[in-house]
């Protein structure tokens, strides 16, 4: 088994970087970019990407989840605020086929499927159409 070399760099406010042998952004075993501020981002190759949960962690609590530098959680939010905002992404688009894809802290809800918004009476619409197929 080869184990990968990585190159890490402490920046003089604290920040760490990890880089692969191709000077992309990259740690396999854990975030590759940890900010003074708690921030911390999960690269493989280049790509913002974790299949283990969040890749982006805010110090205030809000959450990314990316899969090959794309916004994507086919298990619930990509992106989870720490207000309760939330946004539903699949490879990049908001999509949510079970309800809203976006719901804002104020309560205001969003229909998205494939990335294009829907009324929620479209919405409606388009999941007794797919519940027909």
């Amino acid at each position: 088994m080869n184990k990968e070399t990585l190159t890490v760099y402490t920046d003089k406010d604290g920040t760490i970087r990890y880089y692969n042998v191709d000077g992309q952004f990259h740690n396999t075993g854990g975030p590759a970019i940890v900010w003074a501020d708690g921030h911390k981002e999960h690269w493989i190759n280049g790509k913002l990407h974790n299949e283990n949960g969040p890749a982006v962690i805010w110090p205030d609590g809000n959450e990314e989840y990316w899969i090959d530098d794309q916004l994507h959680n086919p298990d619930g939010p990509a992106v989870v605020g720490a207000d309760g905002y939330k946004a539903h992404y699949i490879n990049g688009q908001r999509h949510n086929a079970n309800g809203p894809a976006v719901i804002f802290a104020n309560g205001y809800k969003a229909h998205y499927i494939n990335g294009n918004k829907l009324t929620e009476a479209e919405f409606k619409a388009w999941q007794t159409e797919q519940t027909a197929k």
